[in-house]
């Protein structure tokens, strides 16, 4: 919204009066110019309103993010895996997990089946331009399922490339068992399961691979059941749903998976610090050195929000305030968070702070909050994007005004310059003439005295 400043301009005339004429524009430019400059004022007022509700508006935001945070550490963020044996396995909760304890004895951790291209074959020195065999057209061959490759490169990189890429469950890399100076670099293909695979690889007349591991399955037992350990192809294992542990050696260890209210610390923690930054910003526009939006009412409004988002309270349940789980103000008007006794009754009435704390859309701690968040920064309806849409649309008609007023002063501007302009002409002229006409009568004088004397 920026505007262009009055410049009275230069006016440079001929006559003795020439800086008077120029002092004439000037007061007049200057005179005109006032209501100009005013504008200009408010202008620049408004800029800095919009700028600070921009401000505020990110940290509402942010306070709504920390609630959001809230409302996710009450569901799969509060339940936690904590493992016996982790040399064993580790565990990870995912949706659907519930409290329980699990007993894994892993008998076997699985291995793959590895084949290595066969001795007798080309020995290649360069893959990039050298292959094991001959053929362009091959047949891999996975557990009986055939899978036809074609390598156009006519090269062991380009082989290994299209294995990779055929959709084999299967890796296929390049190694080297000769030396540095005398390279034989061979195919090693691998199979991406913990099973007893079988794979080959052929180009039409012979088998080009060795098997030298055929793999084995992962065999577990949960809690002792089934009988016979159950087979698997992955190391990783769904033992109840939402709850998955990674296999790592054999053994046994306990699952035990619980809910805490650890991550709903850490999650007030945060909205408390939220909280506070909104609180200090708003203070900026209080008192006689007050910041732009000292005297707007939307001050008074986001702050009268805050207060009764804080002082929120239940009536059923052991919870019934956010100072019951360790929100409280301070002399300052902040909020702070004690997590000792947040702690203190999550670990003994767990179900009571759940209860209190409910969910955004179910009511409860949470649910108020999210609406009384909504009605300030709903994009529609809320009050902080309303005031800024006003301000928008203030601004635009001062700048309109701004704009024609200085049209007007330029006009003006122009008009006197053109005036006192022709006025320095004409008063020039006259002093020419008075110059001439003085001269005459001075060359006059002078023959007069010359003729009488």
């Amino acid at each position: 919204m920026g505007t262009t400043a009055v410049n009275p301009g230069s006016f440079t005339g001929s006559s003795a009066f020439s800086s008077d004429l120029q002092q004439v524009i000037a007061r007049a430019v200057g005179i005109a110019s006032l209501p100009l400059t005013q504008l200009q004022t408010e202008q620049s007022t408004l800029t800095g309103q919009q700028n600070e509700l921009q401000t505020v508006s990110s940290q509402f935001r942010s306070l709504q993010t920390a609630l959001d945070g809230i409302n996710n550490a009450l569901g799969l963020g509060s339940y936690g895996a904590v493992v016996s044996n982790e040399s064993v396995l580790s565990a990870s909760v995912s949706t659907g997990v519930s409290a329980g304890s699990y007993t894994v004895a892993v008998s076997n951790i699985g291995s793959q089946t590895n084949t290595l291209s066969n001795d007798g074959l080309v020995t290649v020195t360069n893959p990039s331009s050298q292959n094991i065999d001959i053929s362009s057209t091959y047949t891999l061959r996975v557990n009986g399922q055939s899978f036809q490759l074609t390598d156009s490169s006519d090269s062991l990189n380009g082989l290994a490339q299209g294995i990779n890429t055929s959709g084999a469950s299967v890796q296929a890399t390049i190694v080297n068992v000769g030396s540095s100076s005398a390279p034989d670099y061979r195919l090693s293909i691998q199979s991406l399961n913990y099973a007893p695979d079988t794979i080959q690889l052929s180009d039409g007349s012979k088998s080009l691979l060795q098997t030298l591991g055929t793999g084995s399955y992962v065999t577990y037992q949960v809690d002792g059941q089934p009988s016979t350990p159950i087979n698997s192809s992955s190391r990783t294992l769904t033992i109840s749903p939402g709850l998955s542990v990674n296999v790592a050696a054999a053994g046994t260890s306990t699952v035990t998976v619980s809910q805490t209210g650890a991550s709903v610390s850490s999650a007030l923690n945060t909205f408390a610090s939220a909280y506070n930054t909104i609180i200090d910003e708003l203070a900026k526009s209080r008192g006689q050195n007050g910041g732009a939006l000292t005297g707007q009412s939307i001050v008074y409004s986001l702050s009268s929000a805050l207060t009764s988002l804080a002082n929120y309270t239940s009536t059923s349940g052991g919870v019934q305030s956010p100072s019951d789980l360790g929100l409280s103000f301070d002399q300052t008007g902040h909020l702070q968070f004690d997590s000792t006794a947040f702690s203190q009754i999550s670990s003994t009435s767990l179900n009571a702070v759940l209860n209190f704390l409910g969910s955004k859309s179910g009511g409860g701690f949470l649910q108020a909050a999210g609406n009384i968040l909504t009605s300030i920064t709903d994009p529609t309806n809320g009050l902080l994007p309303q005031e800024t849409q006003s301000l928008s649309s203030e601004a635009s008609d001062l700048t309109q005004k701004i704009n024609s007023d200085q049209d007007q002063v330029n006009q003006l501007q122009q008009t006197l310059t053109q005036q006192m302009a022709s006025a320095d002409a004409t008063i020039s002229n006259l002093e020419q003439q008075v110059t001439e006409i003085t001269n005459l009568f001075s060359a006059m004088q002078t023959e007069s005295r010359a003729i009488s004397g």
